[in-house]
């Protein structure tokens, strides 16, 4: 199982993008998974914690992240952490519709 490191400073985004009607059915909606109700969000974040592989209706992909951005990631955490910073694109309603940026370690 994963490790969740909780900060404040992602807080302000979260809550941000959270309000926007755009993405009320990211947070709001459910999976077209039979027998799951959970929103998209809360089914990739529960894939991310107990280390399982999202499904490809998500379409997952890498993408680069600039130096610069790693940095500023890394900076947002405790800098004794020794992390990897990834970048990932995920489409929350199919391989064609909204998309968030995820980082990950």
């Amino acid at each position: 199982m994963s490790k969740v490191i909780p900060t404040s400073r992602f807080k302000k985004q979260y809550k941000k993008v959270k309000r926007n009607s755009h993405w009320n059915k990211v947070f709001n909606g459910k999976v077209p998974f039979e027998g799951d109700n959970r929103s998209p969000w809360d089914y990739v974040i529960d894939c991310f914690l107990n280390d399982e592989e999202i499904p490809e209706y998500f379409y997952e992909h890498p993408i680069t992240l600039t130096k610069q951005q790693r940095q500023e990631i890394k900076n947002r955490f405790n800098d004794s952490l020794n992390l990897e910073i990834e970048g990932l694109d995920l489409h929350f309603d199919g391989h064609n519709g909204d998309h968030l940026l995820i980082y990950k370690r």
